[in-house]
């Protein structure tokens, strides 16, 4: 066991005690935290220049209630806020020139090109009737189409001024209708329940943005922490092989023993990336009194089915090193592992959208695709049932020591050899091989 544990340590003290690793495991939080400092003391005060705008409006009826409503935004809390202009005000200007059709587009084009307006707006003749006419449009022109705030106002505005003035035209009075059809969206809520005493547990409102958010960051962060630690192991066992230092190992340890100490400095590498952003996400969480958004039966879940992950993986890339010939070949193999890797990320998708769905529940207990699966099952409230989550744990652990041994038998002959890579053939004759 000593021998085991001094592989181990020596593995994950040449990777973990290393300025680049450091560098690269702090740098991204100080980076996100920066944006999210930033964002949180500009808002979206980053650009509040006016942005004004022309109206060719050949109804003539809709422009001077555009202006209005234009006005009501200006001065209100969509642009000001805690006495601060946080977004650009929309300036528009009535076009009462003589050009028309396709003289005044061009006449108007040449003003956005020179600066003097934002964009421009033509509202035809005919998009006021209700049965409309060749000229039943509504067209936005502009050289910045990135910039989406202000089209989307203008329809939204425009649409409601016209609904408004047909309402009139019907002799309809559109502030009783509105009050007539006035509700509230449905509150969307978790479940009561009562505690020892007998009092209430009031049902916590769900955050749809949470459910949707939450599966797939923890499974991109059991990728990403799987990803730290595998290929360190396949550049050790490659470099160990063809420099023929395993040989001088060999000598001291055995193979499985050496095999141990690799998994182990892995899993070391990969749960200290994880358990540092951990941190920082319950760090954060705390700062702003919302820790009570993830259980912390996840942060446990997550670990638990981290390790088992790169049991199997880690077994997977360290038997695909020690058995090629080359460096090529050893890059193509794990192309292979990658892609067994990638599939259960894909499938994550799939299982937070129904994570009580027959698929999600057969793909959940399938090793090792269930590791991942399983995970986004569980970050979806209210969760799976228990046994469900402690049997596909059961099955990663039969799976991860099945991959071990396996990976075990082809790394005592493949770590010596040299050469032609070994067949797949060869491969099975090397696992079910006595001596």
């Amino acid at each position: 066991m000593s021998k085991i544990a001094t592989v181990a340590w020596n593995e994950y003290r040449q990777v973990v005690f290393t300025k680049s690793f450091v560098i690269g495991l702090i740098f991204p939080v100080l980076l996100y935290g920066a944006f999210f400092l930033l964002f949180w003391i500009f808002g979206d005060t980053s650009d509040t220049r006016d942005r004004k705008f022309i109206v060719v409006d050949e109804t003539g009826a809709i422009y001077q209630r555009l202006a209005d409503v234009a006005q009501e935004r200006n001065t209100g809390p969509q642009v000001f806020s805690d006495g601060r202009q946080r977004r650009p005000r929309f300036v528009p200007e009535l076009y009462q020139g003589e050009l028309t059709g396709n003289d005044v587009i061009t006449y108007l084009s040449d003003q956005v090109r020179d600066g003097d307006i934002f964009a421009f707006v033509v509202i035809g003749r005919d998009y006021l009737p209700t049965d409309g006419g060749p000229r039943n449009f509504l067209a936005y022109y502009s050289d910045n189409p990135g910039f989406n705030a202000l089209p989307d106002w203008l329809e939204r505005q425009i649409q409601s001024i016209v609904e408004e003035i047909r309402l009139e035209e019907a002799g309809l009075n559109r502030r009783q209708i509105n009050a007539l059809l006035n509700h509230n969206s449905i509150g969307r809520f978790g479940l009561a329940a009562v505690d020892d005493s007998g009092q209430l547990i009031e049902p916590r409102e769900e955050l749809r943005w949470l459910v949707a958010v939450l599966p797939i960051g923890f499974v991109m962060l059991m990728f990403i922490a799987i990803q730290m630690a595998t290929p360190v192991m396949l550049n050790s066992v490659m470099e160990e092989k063809f420099q023929r230092i395993a040989e001088v190992l060999l000598s001291s340890v055995t193979p499985f023993q050496l095999l141990t100490g690799k998994l182990l400095a892995g899993m070391g590498i990969s749960l200290t990336f994880a358990v540092f952003y951990l941190f920082s996400l319950a760090a954060t969480l705390k700062t702003f009194d919302q820790i009570g958004w993830l259980p912390f039966s996840l942060y446990f879940w997550f670990l638990l089915f981290l390790i088992l992950a790169l049991l199997t993986f880690g077994s997977m890339y360290a038997g695909i090193s020690a058995a090629s010939g080359d460096l090529k070949d050893a890059q193509n193999y794990a192309g292979i592992a990658s892609i067994i890797l990638v599939i259960p990320m894909m499938l994550s998708f799939i299982v937070a959208e129904s994570p009580d769905g027959p698929f999600s529940v057969v793909v959940s207990m399938i090793p090792p695709f269930s590791a991942m699966t399983m995970l986004a099952r569980i970050a979806v409230p209210p969760g799976p049932p228990d046994w469900q989550i402690w049997l596909a744990v059961f099955f990663n652990f039969i799976f991860a020591l099945v991959t071990i041994w396996a990976a075990s038998r082809v790394f005592r002959i493949g770590i010596l050899s040299q050469g032609k890579s070994p067949s797949f053939k060869e491969w099975l004759r090397w696992v079910f091989r006595n001596n």
